[in-house]
């Protein structure tokens, strides 16, 4: 189990839902859902009951809490006793996507910089094309790489899948699942500020032509569009949020999913700053959004 699965369970414990314990986490609330879903397969047993009535712990879940609460305190303690006896300082140049940037880097950053107040970071954003050649020019000390379309040394840091995005008056709406065959005849939407070579992919692999009616700029305007009634598109989860105003999503089968790795350039070595960040990384362990 991750760190972050059981800060997760102890903020939904102290906060009362997941709503709140997400915004407190700096998360999405799918990202704390995810969170507490896999602690749970992990452990066997369910930990939280959501009704009507609000959120409650289980038997189980007020069982484990404390011994969670616990093994948080104990990591921010020892991870503050080393940011002090280092004496962590400087400035970290990260390179995100749009979809890192709105769902982990933020809050990632802000329980690194909570520990070593020393650090400064910037968080700069590109598309999924430039994290790649960024980290390989030195523009950035660590970068934010879909494995699918480039390399770097470090650790996962999310995973998500793709999905299908439609209006709710679409034909599609309803369907427990869609196939990339079932969007030929629409309007496509896509971005090449996002993941564009992976959903052309996805029609390749289905022998499908990939030929899209509108190409835009920010990803957010694809969701605009497809409120719309413009077209459609596929997205990855991270991208989305939890439950998106005016737009149904729709799992794709066969299912795409998505890994995100943060790291430096393969072969070079990070300095002391970037190996910390990293570090911290890999000990909370990756944000996780999928069907």
């Amino acid at each position: 189990m991750h760190l972050a699965q059981l800060r997760a369970l102890v903020a939904v414990a102290d906060c009362g839902g997941f709503t709140r314990a997400a915004a407190d986490l700096g998360l999405t609330q799918p990202a704390v859902s995810h969170a507490i879903a896999a602690l749970e397969r992990q452990l066997g047993h369910r930990l939280v009951d959501r009704d009507r009535g609000g959120t409650t712990l289980t038997p189980v879940g007020k069982a484990v809490v404390d011994d969670a609460r616990e093994a948080v305190r104990a990591a921010d303690r020892v991870a503050q006793l080393a940011s002090t006896a280092g004496d962590l300082t400087g400035e970290l140049r990260l390179g995100g996507m749009p979809s890192t940037n709105l769902a982990v880097l933020p809050a990632l950053q802000r329980r690194f910089v909570r520990r070593h107040p020393g650090v400064r970071i910037s968080l700069l954003e590109g598309t999924d094309d430039e994290m790649v050649d960024w980290v390989e020019r030195g523009l950035v000390d660590l970068s934010c790489v879909v494995t699918a379309l480039g390399t770097v040394s470090g650790p996962v840091l999310a995973e998500d899948e793709f999905v299908v995005v439609v209006d709710p008056e679409h034909p599609l709406a309803g369907e427990a699942e869609v196939t990339a065959a079932d969007l030929i005849d629409d309007p496509f939407i896509t971005s090449a500020s996002g993941c564009e070579p992976i959903v052309e992919a996805i029609f390749g692999a289905a022998r499908l032509p990939f030929r899209p009616a509108h190409r835009v700029t920010q990803l957010s305007t694809i969701v605009t569009m497809v409120r719309a009634g413009m077209g459609v598109s596929i997205m990855p989860t991270l991208l989305l949020g939890d439950d998106p105003a005016g737009v149904v999503t729709l799992p794709l089968r066969p299912r795409v999913p998505r890994v995100v790795r943060i790291g430096h350039k393969v072969g070079g070595r990070p300095h002391t700053l970037a190996k910390a960040f990293l570090d911290f990384v890999e000990e909370e362990g990756p944000v996780t959004v999928v069907g």
